[in-house]
């Protein structure tokens, strides 16, 4: 028998593999008030959406939500990034019992990370700080070497490219865009696989409606992730079983 090809595994966070039980609103909510000295941002921000979202578009949409005009968020942007990481620090190492690994990610994270032929990253609206800091806290950090973040750029479709690249770079395999597989829990994350001409698995963990994902059209929606013979399919890696 031939050796597998390499295949590159491409994991959004939020959503995806934890739930932190909306620390990161809660610090950019917190970073905004600190930065600019603003009351009552929760109920002026209720209706933006994070999920799927990269957190520069998320600082955009908060602060046309609470009044601060474009020009005044650029000026302060670098000090706003830098309250919310600490915000967000703060926020996960509070205890919460809601904050948990999504069900079957630990089991399947360390059963990917055994296999030679496959590589794991990470394709976030996250900046880097941050999907550090969320990971970290559930000890899943170790599982990944590197990926695209949004302190890189952003645009998510974007970020996958970028960690795409730095893969390829970082490994020396020349992986084509067949052999890269995202997985993620929303339309956003689906879009910036076929966009990038990547196989798109959908976790659907609820975070958006089920029918949003499936507009998007992802190769494979699946109804979570774990260590079964129908996830690893959905990965193209069921070959690889015994």
């Amino acid at each position: 028998m031939s050796a597998a090809r390499p295949r590159l595994i491409l994991f959004d966070v939020d959503g995806t593999l934890i739930d932190t039980a909306g620390a990161g609103r809660r610090a950019m909510e917190s970073a905004f008030r600190c930065t600019f000295g603003l009351d009552g941002i929760a109920a002026r921000t209720a209706g933006v959406r994070y999920a799927g979202k990269t957190d520069p578009l998320i600082l955009e949409a908060v602060a046309r939500a609470v009044g601060v005009d474009p020009a005044t968020l650029d000026h302060r942007r670098e000090d706003l990034v830098s309250r919310f990481v600490i915000a967000l620090d703060e926020e996960m190492r509070r205890p919460d019992p809601r904050r948990r690994v999504l069900p079957g990610v630990e089991d399947l994270l360390a059963d990917l990370s055994e296999r030679p032929d496959v590589h794991l990253g990470l394709v976030t609206g996250n900046v880097e700080q941050g999907a550090r800091i969320k990971l970290a806290a559930f000890g899943l950090d170790r599982f990944f070497s590197g990926g695209g973040f949004s302190s890189d750029h952003p645009s998510r479709r974007e970020i996958a490219r970028i960690a795409w690249q730095r893969f390829r770079r970082s490994t020396r395999i020349p992986f084509s865009p067949a052999e890269v597989v995202v997985v993620g829990d929303t339309d956003d994350d689906v879009d910036c696989a076929r966009a990038n001409g990547f196989r798109s698995v959908a976790v659907d963990s609820g975070w958006v409606p089920r029918a949003a994902l499936e507009r998007a059209r992802p190769d494979r929606i699946l109804d979570g992730l774990g260590r079964s013979r129908i996830v690893l399919e959905a990965l193209g890696l069921a070959d690889t079983l015994s």
